[in-house]
């Protein structure tokens, strides 16, 4: 786990992507710092390094057969110790760590969650937050059609879904699909439905 605290009553807990805790969740941990959260960074893989981008396919098998998506149940106890100790514990996830909080944003603890392009929150979409959610996807998935997972979640309470043109990976500056500019449009979300929630 990579920890950033500052002393703040509010903080944030990073789920990374199939690869770890590489450059980009440090940057994610660094964004949030910056808006006033103490930042947790939880190793879900349990490796000491984390998985370059060439080594997609192989990440995503360890991911499968190693963590899968029920490893939610490990972050749900970190939530609830958090819980205690702060005012507001966000729980943000990018790809599969995005689905993970998802399936997290049922618990009492949490406060807010965010997403970026977590695909599969697709087979999830029986869960009824009971938190604020911020949702990003990219319009460009090849494996489902995003304007119909995102139909059906904007008739959620508190569920802000937004599609945009993109691909998978938009805001991370080290992934081949990223883009500056949905960047800075996803960043600028996040701070706005930051401050929304904190009010």
């Amino acid at each position: 786990m990579v920890v950033k605290k500052n002393g703040s009553e509010r903080a944030v807990i990073i789920l990374h992507e199939i690869y770890g805790i590489n450059q980009y969740i440090m940057e994610l941990a660094d964004f949030f710092y910056e808006q006033g959260y103490d930042t947790y960074c939880l190793n879900l893989n349990h490796r000491e390094n984390c998985f370059s981008y060439s080594e997609q396919e192989e990440a995503y098998a360890y991911f499968k057969t190693k963590i899968g998506f029920e490893v939610d149940k490990e972050v749900e106890s970190f939530i609830k110790k958090l819980g205690s100790e702060y005012n507001h514990v966000i729980v943000f996830g990018s790809s599969v760590g995005a689905t993970i909080a998802w399936r997290l944003s049922k618990n009492r603890y949490c406060s807010g969650m965010i997403g970026f392009y977590g695909s599969r929150i697709r087979d999830y979409l029986e869960v009824d937050p009971d938190c604020p959610c911020l949702l990003l996807f990219a319009e460009d998935e090849e494996a489902f059609c995003v304007d119909d997972i995102v139909f059906q979640l904007r008739k959620k309470k508190d569920v802000r879904a937004t599609v945009l043109e993109g691909k998978h990976g938009f805001a991370d500056r080290y992934a081949k699909n990223y883009r500056i500019d949905l960047s800075k449009i996803a960043f600028d979300m996040v701070e706005c439905f930051l401050k929304e929630i904190e009010e």
